[in-house]
């Protein structure tokens, strides 16, 4: 069994608290989807622990406008310079680690990158029409494509020739063999789906099921630090 993780956005809280929701399980493998950083008030606590704990991760769109400027156009005006204060955040080490990250990887039959495959940082699920779906699908030996960016929970599979979408709750997921599948994971550290909770995800390839996991954390400290720092009120207020 593996944990996928996205979006922890420099929450520290967020990510200690599944952190150790992953311990008590007993989960060993972890990997994340990019966007470890932009938003929250802890990048360099985040990187730090992610590779502490051998977190595997790919990059995430907030990681390639650290690694190259003029990706910070697809960032709104807020988010760039956000982009610049996580910047002057970091380590030298951990920035240079950050922006050497994969674009995608590929573990077992499943394929993981931020956006969209095979390695889009910027384009969002549900954005994508059933035409580009069906054709990802139809052009990959992958069965389950692990993605982030749009931080909401979603199932996209495949049912014959039609192309099937669901939000996700807190659940468990039965794979078919016969079926492809989509699944954002969601985010730990800035949830947009009305639950303030931080969400991850738990795959068992044995069984062939993904279950869609939820932790409480302390909010109001994260909060507290983002307005000390003096970012922008929404990244604390749309936590909770």
């Amino acid at each position: 069994m593996l944990a996928i993780l996205s979006d922890i956005h420099a929450n520290l809280e967020a990510f200690e608290a599944v952190s150790a929701d992953l311990r008590r399980r007993g989960v060993e493998r972890v990997f994340c989807l990019g966007d470890n950083i932009g938003y929250g008030p802890d990048p360099e606590e985040v990187v730090r622990r992610m590779r502490d704990l051998g977190y595997h991760s790919v990059l995430g769109n907030h990681e390639m406008a650290l690694l190259d400027p003029r990706a910070r156009r697809w960032l709104n005006f807020l988010a760039r310079e956000n982009n610049l204060r996580t910047a002057r955040l970091l380590s030298l080490e951990n920035h240079a680690y950050s922006c050497t990250l994969p674009k995608a990887l590929t573990v077992g039959v499943a394929y993981l990158v931020h956006g969209f495959p095979p390695q889009s940082v910027f384009r969002y699920l549900d954005r994508q029409d059933d035409g580009r779906v069906a054709a990802l699908f139809a052009a990959s030996s992958s069965r389950i494509f692990f993605v982030g960016h749009t931080h909401r929970l979603q199932l996209v599979h495949s049912r014959g020739e039609e192309i099937i979408r669901r939000s996700l709750g807190e659940e468990r997921i039965e794979l078919l063999p016969e079926e492809k599948y989509l699944v954002s994971a969601g985010s730990v550290g800035q949830p947009r789906d009305g639950d303030r909770r931080a969400k991850y995800l738990l795959w068992d390839a044995e069984a062939g099921t993904i279950e869609v996991c939820a932790v409480a954390y302390d909010i109001a400290s994260t909060q507290r630090k983002i307005r000390e720092l003096g970012f922008p009120d929404i990244y604390a207020s749309r936590l909770g």
